[in-house]
């Protein structure tokens, strides 16, 4: 089998196919792993998923210690706070890179990994694939999973191109890595800035910070520009009268390792499969930004195995794959615009009336 994306969906996929008897390739088009992105929530089935490849106790040390979010004004003063989860609680909420690079090192002990690989094309015979990589090499496979993510090359090369499956939401995130500062004063406290149409917020993250940038844009923008130094500049337009921390995180931009920035979309495929490739994540079917992409990954990845270690063929398998797993994401879907609405409060009023429910709720 031949997974494609070495994110969350990809590496836990092949990690889970080879335990399960198959010869996987796990090909990453980046030659090394993403460094930022806002930390993840693992909660509900996917933490039986993380248990089942020996990685729980492992991830439960890396928890954030997060447990509150404080909504400041432009000086930093409390305007509102609230739980966002009990001490106590059984979820996990712990760095993306840690995530990544523990899920990575499962994928590596059991598959042939090849990072710096994409397909070009990919070709479909019968029962068998052929994925013809950018360099020049070809893999064949029984079976091809799309686990690259919202702009997956797999879904542009089987089902086409994007314009017919992505839909943005009218927001763009950017997250980078800003490591330790008066931000983790209080490492159990988010904190959070809003203006209309704009949002800021640091994680302490364990001691390993993590600014976030999010604000509003038309429905068809393309928020992430392709030049890093555009899309400093593009933050650094949005929110140079931001106050509050924004002046210092901006003077961080250029000499941050990684800065990552896309548009938020959601994902629609009229059919998870075509013929011997699935897609899998964010490629078939993007989630929320309230961090339940990488649970739902997670899930993703132990139900495809499942179907296909219980199913008689591949279609019966991917067909049972889709059916079990498409309504749990479209139900995590339908709350993305909520999302928006409380991270990103579009006008005074609507800002008010948030910060008001955050208090009541605390």
């Amino acid at each position: 089998m031949v997974v494609v994306g070495g994110g969350i969906a990809g590496s836990a996929a092949a990690a889970l196919l080879a335990r399960d008897g198959h010869t996987v390739t796990l090909l990453e088009r980046a030659g090394e792993l993403r460094t930022s992105g806002s930390p993840v929530d693992i909660r509900g089935d996917a933490i039986g998923v993380v248990a089942r490849l020996g990685l729980e106790a492992e991830l439960r040390s890396a928890d954030t210690g997060v447990t509150r979010l404080r909504i400041v004004d432009t000086d930093g003063r409390r305007t509102a706070e609230t739980r966002l989860r009990r001490a106590d609680s059984p979820e996990i909420e712990l760095s993306r890179m840690v995530l990544g690079r523990a899920l990575a090192r499962a994928a590596a002990d059991v598959a042939d990994v090849r990072m710096g690989a994409s397909p070009e094309r990919i070709e479909q015979d019968g029962d068998r694939s052929v994925v013809l990589l950018r360099d020049g090499g070809t893999v064949e496979a029984d079976l091809v999973v799309g686990a690259d993510g919202q702009h997956s090359a797999v879904r542009r090369l089987v089902w086409g191109g994007e314009h017919g499956f992505t839909h943005p939401i009218g927001l763009t995130i950017a997250t980078v890595a800003i490591g330790r500062g008066p931000w983790a004063d209080d490492p159990t406290v988010l904190e959070m800035h809003n203006r209309p149409g704009l949002s800021l917020s640091v994680h302490p993250a364990g001691g390993a910070g993590v600014a976030a940038f999010i604000f509003r844009t038309p429905g068809d923008a393309d928020g992430g520009r392709r030049d890093r130094g555009d899309n400093e500049t593009l933050l650094r337009e949005r929110y140079s009268t931001m106050g509050w921390r924004a002046p210092e995180l901006l003077d961080r931009l250029a000499s941050a390792p990684d800065l990552y920035i896309d548009t938020v979309a959601r994902v629609r495929t009229p059919s998870w499969s075509h013929g011997r490739v699935v897609l899998l994540g964010d490629a078939a079917s993007s989630v929320t930004i309230l961090g339940e992409g990488s649970s739902m990954a997670l899930v993703g990845a132990a139900t495809l195995t499942d179907a296909l270690h219980d199913a008689g063929s591949f279609a019966s398998a991917l067909s049972a794959f889709e059916r079990a797993h498409r309504p749990i994401v479209e139900a995590k879907q339908r709350g993305v615009r909520l999302g928006a609405s409380f991270l990103v409060p579009a006008s005074h009023l609507s800002l008010g009336l948030r910060n008001l429910a955050v208090r009541v709720s605390r």
